[in-house]
């Protein structure tokens, strides 16, 4: 073995240690909070987003936290709130926040718990149809790519494109047209270009779960740019997790959904230990 490759494991034994600590310390807490990126987190990327699932694993462990007193489980998405409530949490146990923080479900808490509903203004409705409009023309100009239409915003998909040599490029011309509007926020992410009339992010989302839930300590677990936010409002004393590559404010980071799955395992075993 090399010297870098042996510095190489030392360093990742010591990231694992670092989450375990990290993971130690949130089981450990008086009221905890779990919430969770979806796509790229808790489910592997398919081709169709309609099909994306949360990993076998991931959804038992999930499910074990739930079972545990003082504990909240949050699914924070892209994704609208309609998918949320129907595929992700049917049973309507989880706290939810879809469209990047523009929605939010707090039913989990309880009879006085209410939604924020979600309401679009004429003008912003205005913007959503043009934006839409973009999309479905560039979806023309690129065979394979798809239009994901939310109530807030219009995203254009290229992971199913025939020809993934060209994806940036397709990308970067969804940005481009996405500028000719004048009120539009774009995320560009992981073969994605996510366009939203709202001015919401999912760090708004997450700090109305720490509030609502009084959590005294939170960890949260997502791998795209649009999470960054989410991120960014923890304090010293929770757990960011980046799952996969890419820059990120997060102390600690898994491989991928399978990696993270397995975290979830761990933190929800210590927690029914403690």
């Amino acid at each position: 073995m090399s010297r870098t490759d042996d510095d190489a494991l030392r360093a990742g034994a010591g990231a694992q240690e670092s989450l375990d600590r990290a993971l130690e310390r949130a089981a450990a807490a008086g009221t905890l909070l779990v919430a969770l990126d979806f796509d790229g987190t808790l489910a592997p990327f398919t081709a169709d987003p309609g099909e994306s699932r949360a990993l076998p694993e991931a959804q038992s462990a999930m499910e074990a936290l739930l079972q545990e007193q003082d504990t909240y489980v949050a699914v924070i998405s892209g994704r609208p709130m309609a998918f949320l409530r129907s595929v992700v949490d049917p049973a309507g146990r989880m706290l939810l926040s879809g469209s990047h923080g523009a929605e939010v479900h707090l039913d989990a808490l309880g009879d006085a718990a209410e939604d924020m509903e979600l309401r679009l203004s004429p003008e912003q409705q205005q913007l959503l149809a043009a934006a839409t409009a973009l999309v479905q023309q560039q979806v023309a100009r690129w065979p394979g790519s798809l239009l994901e239409l939310k109530p807030t915003g219009a995203a254009f998909h290229t992971r199913t494109m025939d020809d993934q040599s060209r994806c940036a490029q397709a990308e970067q011309e969804m940005v481009e047209a996405f500028e000719q509007l004048d009120g539009l926020r774009i995320t560009p992410g992981q073969h994605v270009v996510e366009s939203s009339v709202h001015s919401a992010t999912k760090g708004e989302g997450i700090t109305a779960f720490m509030q609502a839930t009084g959590a005294d300590v939170t960890l949260f677990a997502g791998d795209d740019v649009t999470d960054e936010n989410a991120m960014r409002e923890l304090g010293p004393h929770d757990v960011g997790i980046k799952v996969g590559s890419g820059q990120s404010v997060a102390a600690h980071r898994v491989a991928g959904p399978h990696e993270l799955a397995a975290a979830l395992t761990r933190l929800a075993g210590l927690r029914a230990g403690r």
